[in-house]
This record gives structure tokens, C-alpha cells and sequence, in this order.
């Protein structure tokens, strides 16, 4: 009986530690797939900032924009229009 009741308990403790070498492999998989995933996204947002600078660079660009400001009457200021205003502080930034 003895015999008996000591190959249960080894057979019990192996079973245990099995199921947590299990779960641990589970856990580290499961990770594995949430960083791959992570992963993804984050190229999919860097490709999405990359494309919204080349559109800003388009929609900036000086040869588009000058004929928009000329048909609504924008025209660039003589110099005795420029008027400078100094702020007090402007060159601690």
C-alpha cells in the first residue's frame, strides 16, 4: 500500500509539473503572438505617418499653393506693407 500511495504522489507531482511547463510554453506563445501583433501595427502606423508627410510635402508645396493665393486675390506684400513686431522675451525661447 505504501508502494501504491508513493507512485500516486509521483505520478501526481510529474503530472503538475507537466501541466505548468504546459501553461508556461502556453503563456510564452500566447506573448509571442500579442508582440508579433504589436509588431504589426506599429509598421502599419509608421506606414501611415510615412504616407501623411508625403501628402503634407505634397499639399505645402510653393507651386501649388501660389496659383490657389492668386485666384483668391492674395499677392505677396510690398516691403513698406511688412510691418515687424518685437515681442519682449522673443529670444529666450
Amino acid at each position: 500500500m505504501r508502494f501504491f500511495l508513493l507512485a500516486v504522489a509521483t505520478i501526481a507531482g510529474l503530472v503538475w509539473s507537466a501541466k505548468g511547463r504546459v501553461e508556461a510554453r502556453h503563456q510564452g506563445v500566447a506573448l509571442g503572438y500579442e508582440i508579433a501583433g504589436g509588431m504589426r501595427t506599429r509598421r502599419t502606423l509608421e506606414e501611415e505617418i510615412r504616407q501623411l508627410r508625403i501628402d503634407r510635402a505634397a499639399l505645402l508645396d510653393p507651386t501649388r499653393l501660389e496659383p490657389i493665393a492668386l485666384a483668391r486675390g492674395y499677392h505677396v506684400p510690398s516691403p513698406d506693407q511688412v510691418v515687424v513686431i518685437q515681442v519682449e522675451g522673443a529670444g529666450d525661447r
